[in-house]
């Protein structure tokens, strides 16, 4: 696609001077545009040529790549993931006109095998052709082949898994997942023509199932047939309002219509139950900046992941009586922190070396590089670390801003800071001002004093109204500031390290673990009242030797874990990290590449739904839905870029490591569940993108 871009930047050049105003559409366009805009650079002096030259510019435009296709040309100029479609006449024509049925199905399917087989990439057959016989020879049924070609399909192999699925479903015609995906599969490739028979037949047979509905719309809009395509989108965001494919279509209807304030609800509805980066870019396109709040949690946090509430301060005196009895504990309180904390900065220097030796590393790699070589490298060797990058740093933004928590953090430490400065500023005086009025005056001559002249005070006296003074004044005030700054610096500490652990790798993660502990024992350490013994012995209570034993953390684990399992490929999820291993016979490795054999991304938006409930068992109509409530499962957002998120879904709690129902009653957001989805697959079409080689006929 980078070829394609350079060339039409090239091209574009020069083609204002030729009397063409619209963006080509086919390959044959292309090539006559280059073509003219060619014999135009050739009517350039020599002069001209040369000043172009010396800019940099060639006066020969490049040849277009081999292997482009017309879908190619449509998302290189204009048809990206924002575009809406214009009406495709040839291929509306091409719609089979034939109401299909049990009877007539299957032949159906074998000329949509013969049509895949005809039209995939020549070195994609073979590969293809290599896993299906590997699925037969392991005596694989229908239905486990269907959610292997998902797998493929999920991992950027579109060609290999609608070849598959084909094949799955010429085994087993009445198998309604099977029939779904297969067509969603088709819609997505670019035969949306060949698709919509089998969605009809779908519809009417399981009525009112918004995965059906759903793809049957998006088969539409990729042919350019808003008005039909928004009809049956309708229904869908009417039985579930947060549909994620529907509503991000809808918001491009809409935008292409100028209702820019309904498109801006309509994809903030697809934000809020799956996140992709495209979703974030075409709000920011409508001038709508995204908050963290338009966003869904990944999962259920840990609501004290570092056991940081397992810290309990001594008792807090009110009284001058009990100040005296637990000064102990304080004191053997603030000597375990600080011990602690000591041995803390210790454990943190080694982590502390680690990063300081990336961001060497880091930098020596970069020295000396222009800008552009810099951009370059990093382009070439972007690696996603996790899922759920972008929304982490939106959130630990926001924790900044006004209203936020670090916001709240510093109020709460600018309230403890005025009431010591107001004590501090008031202490000297108030003292005096107690000792004047409990002064005792002599009332007679006697060797040591005479008559008027002022004798001092009682000490318990002073002491025990300075006391009662601090107490009422500062103390008690003191512990409800220290109580709302604790709280407030646990919802802080707590919320960062959720959101830190998506965009910190593992060594950086541990020095912010580890920092994060170091400073909460400040903080709590910093929490004592302000002592009021100073006025020597007036003493009411026994004061004991402590018994006080501080607190440890918790370690920070991450306990939501979800897998897909593909037999041949698995994917695992744990807490946004995400890995992919796969094995069939000849076939192991990571199929991460998503290039056909020009070298272009072949792939699509969607998502896919997973249930943990056997089909046997399932008392479900019809492919699984996003959103429907008798499910438990999961789902993962998928785009060109590859999984962009993983969820849970579903009124069901799953039993950790299992595949088995629990708890109907419960939701599935227990931070400890490990679902593992080995059931029933269902993909959900969302707008197209790319298209596979050869398709679109």
């Amino acid at each position: 696609m980078k070829k394609i871009v350079l060339l039409f930047a090239s091209v574009w050049f020069v083609i204002f001077s030729v009397a063409q105003t619209t963006n080509p559409a086919t390959t044959k366009e292309v090539q006559d545009k280059i073509k003219q805009a060619q014999q135009q650079l050739n009517k350039l002096t020599p002069e001209q040529k040369k000043m172009m030259e010396q800019m940099g510019m060639s006066t020969t435009l490049p040849a277009m790549p081999n292997g482009l296709s017309d879908a190619d040309v449509r998302t290189a100029l204009g048809g990206d993931a924002f575009s809406v479609p214009a009406k495709n006449a040839t291929l509306i024509a091409a719609i089979p006109a034939i109401t299909l049925t049990a009877a007539t199905l299957p032949s159906y399917i074998q000329s949509l095998n013969a049509y895949i087989e005809k039209n995939i990439a020549a070195d994609a057959k073979p590969v293809a052709k290599e896993v299906y016989d590997f699925f037969s020879i392991n005596k694989y049924t229908p239905e486990a082949i269907g959610n292997e070609a998902v797998g493929f399909w999920s991992i950027g192999r579109p060609e290999i898994a609608i070849y598959v699925i084909g094949r799955a479903c010429s085994n087993n015609a009445s198998d309604a997942d099977l029939l779904s995906n297969f067509a969603t599969m088709l819609s997505m490739g670019g035969a949306p023509h060949r698709a919509i028979p089998l969605l009809e037949y779908l519809n009417k047979q399981y009525p009112g199932n918004t995965t059906i509905l759903n793809n049957l719309g998006q088969a539409w809009f990729y042919l350019g047939e808003t008005d039909k395509a928004n009809e049956q989108l309708n229904k869908v965001v009417k039985a579930f309002a947060y549909h994620p494919q529907a509503n991000y279509t809808q918001c491009l209807i809409e935008k292409s219509k100028g209702h820019t304030v309904t498109a801006i609800e309509k994809m903030k509805n697809s934000l809020a139950y799956s996140f992709s980066l495209d979703k974030i870019n075409m709000l920011k396109k409508l001038g709508y900046k995204v908050k963290g709040t338009d966003m869904r949690i990944p999962f259920h946090p840990d609501p004290d992941p570092l056991g940081l509430q397992n810290f309990i301060r001594p008792d807090v005196p009110a009284s001058y009586t009990d100040e005296l009895r637990l000064s102990a504990d304080w004191d053997a309180f603030q000597k375990q922190v600080n011990e602690k904390s000591i041995q803390l900065a210790k454990d943190l220097v080694p982590f502390q070396q680690a990063n300081a030796q990336k961001a060497q590393q880091a930098y020596e790699k970069f020295a000396g590089k222009s800008a552009e070589q810099i951009l370059q490298m990093k382009a070439g060797n972007a690696t996603k670390s996790n899922l759920y990058e972008t929304i982490a740093q939106r959130n630990l933004e926001e924790m900044d801003k006004d209203g936020g928590e670090a916001y709240r953090l510093k109020k709460a430490i600018a309230a403890i800071d005025s009431l010591r400065k107001d004590f501090q500023a008031k202490d000297e005086a108030q003292r005096k001002k107690i000792e004047k009025q409990n002064s005792i005056t002599a009332t007679g001559e006697s060797e040591l004093a005479k008559k008027g002249e002022n004798l001092g005070y009682d000490n318990c006296v002073v002491q025990q109204q300075y006391s009662e003074w601090v107490y009422k004044n500062y103390n008690k005030l003191l512990e409800e500031a220290y109580k709302n700054y604790l709280h407030q610096l646990y919802v802080k500490i707590t919320e960062e390290l959720y959101w830190k652990q998506f965009v910190q790798d593992d060594t950086a993660f541990e020095a912010t673990k580890i920092a994060a502990k170091k400073e909460w024992l400040e903080a709590i350490g910093n929490t004592r009242y302000i002592a009021t013994n100073k006025y020597g012995a007036c003493e009411t209570a026994e004061t004991k030797t402590s018994r006080y034993k501080l607190a440890d953390f918790d370690e920070m684990h991450c306990n939501y874990k979800s897998t897909l399992d593909f037999k041949v490929c698995t994917m695992a999820f744990e807490c946004g990290k995400s890995s992919i291993s796969f094995d069939a016979g000849r076939l192991s490795g990571n199929f991460h590449f998503k290039s056909d054999n020009a070298g272009i991304d072949r792939f699509v938006k969607g998502t896919m739904e997973a249930t943990a409930i056997d089909k046997s068992i399932s008392t479900s109509k019809g492919p699984l839905q996003v959103g429907a409530s008798v499910k438990a499962g999961m789902g993962m957002e998928l785009s060109s870029r590859g999984i962009e998120d993983v969820y849970a879904t579903g009124e069901a709690k799953v039993t950790i490591g299992s595949n088995t129902v629990s708890d109907p009653a419960g939701i599935v957001n227990n931070p400890s569940i490990n679902i593992t989805a080995s059931g029933r697959m269902s993909l959900i079409s969302g707008n197209m993108t790319g298209a596979i080689s050869g398709f679109g006929k």
